[in-house]
Order: C-alpha cells, then sequence, then structure tokens
C-alpha cells in the first residue's frame, strides 16, 4: 500500500476528496473514527486503488475558520492566508454577517478583504460610500469594488501565490467572482459530483480551486449567518481593531468594557471616537457568548 501527502479540496459526509502533488485525487475516508477533516487540510493517505484511498496523518493547521452557534460547530476551511468577504446591496445586506466575518479572520491572524460586488446597481452608490467610510477609512480594512459589468482586475492579483477563502451570504454573487476568477470552477465541480451521485455536497461544503502551484481559492457556499459561540468573550475586544489600541486604558485589567466604571472604550464610544454601531455588535455578541456551552 503506498503512503503520500495530499490536499483535502472537498468533502461530502465523513468522505474527502484528496489531491496529491501529482496530480491524482482520491476519495478518501479517515482511519479513525473521531477525527474530522476539512477543505485546507494537508494529510497522509495509504492508497488503496487508482480512485480510494484513507486518510492516515493531518499535519498541523496554522488556523481554521469556522462558524459556531449554540449546539454545534461547523468548520469552513484551514490554512488560510486571506478571507476574502463579499457583499452586496441586494439581496438585503446584514452588517453583523460582516462583522463576524471579520472578528473571525482577526481571531485565526487571517488578513481580511472587503469585496463590494454589484457596483452597477443604481442603488449601490450610497452604500458603497458608507461601507468604505466606516470600513476602510476609519477601521483600515482592505476594500474592493466589483461588478460582473467590470470586473476588478485587481482581484486576479490579489489571489496570487497565495491561499484565498471566499465567502459570502447567499445571493451576493460569489459563484460569478468564482467563475471569473476561476473559469474551469464549473468542470471542476463536475469532476468532484462523480465520487457522490447527487453531487449535493457541491452546494454544501467548501471546495478548494488549484490555479497553480501557490494560488489556491476556495469557495465557501452561501451562508445566512456567521456565529462566534467559539469565541472567548474576555478577549473578544482584542479582535476590534478601534478598541485594540485601547486596551490595557480601563480601571479594571478584566474590563469587558460593558458597564464597568471607568471603562475607556465605552468612554471612546460616547465621545463619537468608536463608531456607534460597532460597539453594538460588539455588546450583543458578548450578551451571547455569555449563554454558550462549552466548545
Amino acid at each position: 500500500m503506498t503512503t503520500t501527502t495530499g490536499l483535502i479540496t472537498t468533502s461530502f459526509g465523513r468522505q474527502y476528496i484528496v489531491s496529491t502533488n501529482n496530480g491524482n485525487t482520491y476519495q478518501t475516508v479517515s482511519k479513525g473514527k473521531n477525527t474530522e477533516f476539512v477543505v485546507g487540510d494537508k494529510v497522509d493517505i495509504n492508497v488503496i486503488n487508482s480512485e480510494q484511498a484513507q486518510i492516515t496523518h493531518l499535519y498541523p493547521r496554522n488556523n481554521l475558520i469556522y462558524r459556531s452557534d449554540q449546539n454545534r460547530s461547523k468548520m469552513i476551511a484551514s490554512n488560510i492566508n486571506q478571507l476574502m468577504i463579499v457583499i452586496a446591496i441586494k439581496p438585503t445586506f446584514n452588517i453583523n454577517f460582516l462583522n463576524s466575518c471579520l472578528v473571525a479572520a482577526d481571531a485565526e491572524n487571517i488578513q481580511p478583504i472587503i469585496i463590494l460586488n454589484k457596483s452597477d446597481l443604481p442603488e449601490s452608490s450610497e452604500f458603497i460610500n458608507k461601507i468604505v467610510d466606516l470600513y476602510h477609512d476609519k477601521l483600515g480594512y482592505q476594500i474592493e469594488i466589483h461588478s460582473s459589468n467590470k470586473h476588478n482586475e485587481n482581484l486576479t492579483q490579489l489571489i496570487q501565490n497565495s491561499r484565498s477563502l471566499l465567502i459570502g451570504q447567499s445571493g451576493v454573487g460569489k459563484s460569478t467572482i468564482t467563475n471569473w476568477l476561476f473559469p474551469n470552477a464549473n468542470a471542476r465541480i463536475g469532476d468532484i459530483a462523480k465520487y457522490e451521485n447527487s453531487g449535493k455536497h457541491t452546494t454544501t461544503n467548501a471546495t478548494l480551486y488549484i490555479l497553480d502551484e501557490q494560488t489556491e481559492l476556495i469557495d465557501c457556499p452561501g451562508l445566512q449567518e456567521f456565529g462566534l459561540f467559539h469565541i472567548d468573550i474576555t478577549v473578544l475586544a482584542e479582535y476590534f481593531p478601534e478598541m485594540r489600541e485601547h486596551l490595557g486604558q480601563c480601571k479594571f485589567n478584566n474590563c469587558v468594557h460593558l458597564s464597568e466604571p471607568q471603562c475607556k472604550i465605552v468612554e471612546l464610544v460616547n465621545e463619537g471616537k468608536i463608531e456607534q454601531s460597532r460597539y453594538i455588535f460588539y455588546k450583543n455578541l458578548c450578551s451571547r457568548l455569555k449563554t454558550k456551552k462549552s466548545y
């Protein structure tokens, strides 16, 4: 039985598709029953035949993007260099989703990039101005403006020599961006579907596309929300850039910046130096985290 190293490119149930450096692709299962894997994982496999293999070893992850609610968590992808968050005015924009993705990226030391899609819609102009003013001008996040009629060529440069995770809510045009960045994406999905007759995994799990030896793009199916119940409330403020530089300036060392006296963060909010909407998101997230179960 031959042993080789590969990369998990998608999954369905507890089965995984692994691509090796020599271009071979295998349908695999885990040797152990209690180990879960995710797209982006580097693994060793024992090759059984030309199509099947067994995962025998998981290499340490540099980072892990996952979402969690009160009852469970779901891994999305691992070993990411940058998180590309696609937003648009249509369908209804959810600012909490954007804020949650930014926190998740910061918590895992991943570079976030906000992609403002559907910029050609007449009603997008004011929306774009507001997002750019807050998230770029005030908070320093990188923003790229894009539409299907006017592609942002800078995106093709941004994904070079990195592993990028493309994420967004359903309907924001993420698949259109994927197919533009990687024209063979639809063919790739067809190749994956041969491993499962229904092909349902292609709509419920992330898929990794290898553009070249140094460039990979992971497309995550549209999400409706991005839970952060795995985040520790005591360090949450560290993942807000507007708060991070002021941490340690409160009266109490264990201040979580809610109702404690002489809190520097609350003081800055009251002075208008920290955006009210961002602080409200922070407070609401703290309230939810106080009710969470252990992960």
